[in-house]
């Protein structure tokens, strides 16, 4: 017979989330008695400590309780599949959808999220989380996130990955550039220039990797966790950049005129994807979001200056 109830395992989640019972009672609308009385049963009826309580520092899990969090989460969203099944069958989407966006893809996708996939289907709980891509994917794989958006070339082991759009790197001059008016360029051409670095975790990875194999060891001068502050800073002249997101104006944000430049010569591509854990069964809404998903990027393969 089980001797705790689901209500205890998503109690248990609230703690381990908010870091005290006084805050997790708040987020669950309960009192904080209530709330430290079913956090007590729990453990009285596992058999073992999984918080440790401070006054000060509120509370943190213990060896076991971290251990017992992954298959606590694990059982509640398996709960929420199962109650949010039963409503899909009534062909609504509905439930809860955590959706993990990569910070350089989020002024690109996030917006036409909201408007044509959140606003129209009501039923739905969208939560949208940016930040790095390799951390938003371990982070899947604990069940914190259901699905992320990301590229190719940042996918970690152990996720399954639907391509939704090309990505072939090219490179960004400002339009006094002695190469703006050129169509493309080959990447040993830029060898003795400044490079302007998108300077986040992934890129350093993977970015700075594909372009030494293809032939080019930039010379970085400059560098931002900011996707239009690196446009910015070529736009003045500062230096040239590769990068993979194509906004439809060559314009930065101050209005300074942009070129983009095709690589002439072979550099390996970063396809737009999304990316979710391997289940026998996808819910509908997330089958739904990986249409969606598809469909928005096939639209902007079409673009006159693709993204």
């Amino acid at each position: 017979m089980i001797n705790y109830t689901l209500r205890q395992l998503q109690y248990f989640v609230a703690v381990s989330e908010a870091g005290s019972l006084s805050a997790a009672a708040t987020a669950c609308h309960i009192s904080q008695a209530a709330m430290s009385q079913s956090m007590a049963e729990l453990e009285r009826v596992v058999g073992t400590q999984l918080l440790v309580r401070n006054r000060a520092r509120g509370v943190v899990l213990t060896a076991v309780g971290t251990e017992f969090l992954h298959d606590a989460l694990a059982l509640v969203r398996h709960a929420e599949e199962i109650q949010s099944q039963i409503m899909e069958r009534q062909s609504e989407l509905s439930g809860p959808l955590v959706i993990g966006c990569y910070s350089s893809l989020a002024a690109f996708w996030i917006p036409v999220i909201c408007e044509q996939f959140t606003a129209p289907n009501p039923g739905l709980q969208v939560k949208i989380i940016e930040g790095d891509a390799a951390e938003l994917q371990q982070r899947m794989l604990q069940g914190h996130v259901d699905v992320v958006l990301t590229h190719t070339r940042h996918l970690i082991a152990d996720v399954e990955h639907r391509i939704v759009m090309s990505g072939r790197p090219y490179v960004l001059v400002s339009a006094s550039h002695r190469f703006a008016n050129r169509a493309s360029v080959r990447l040993t051409e830029l060898a003795n220039d400044d490079f302007v670095s998108l300077d986040l975790p992934t890129v350093r990875d993977n970015q700075l990797v594909n372009l030494r194999m293809s032939g080019l060891d930039p010379k970085i001068r400059w560098s931002s966790q900011s996707f239009e502050a690196v446009r910015g800073m070529v736009a003045r002249g500062l230096g040239y950049s590769v990068l993979v997101q194509r906004p439809p104006v060559n314009l930065s944000y101050d209005g300074l005129p942009l070129a983009v430049l095709e690589i002439d010569g072979p550099v390996g591509f970063s396809d737009v994807c999304v990316a979710y854990t391997a289940t026998k069964r996808p819910s509908l809404r997330l089958r739904a979001f990986l249409d969606f998903c598809q469909k928005i990027g096939a639209e902007r393969e079409n673009w006159a200056v693709q993204e």
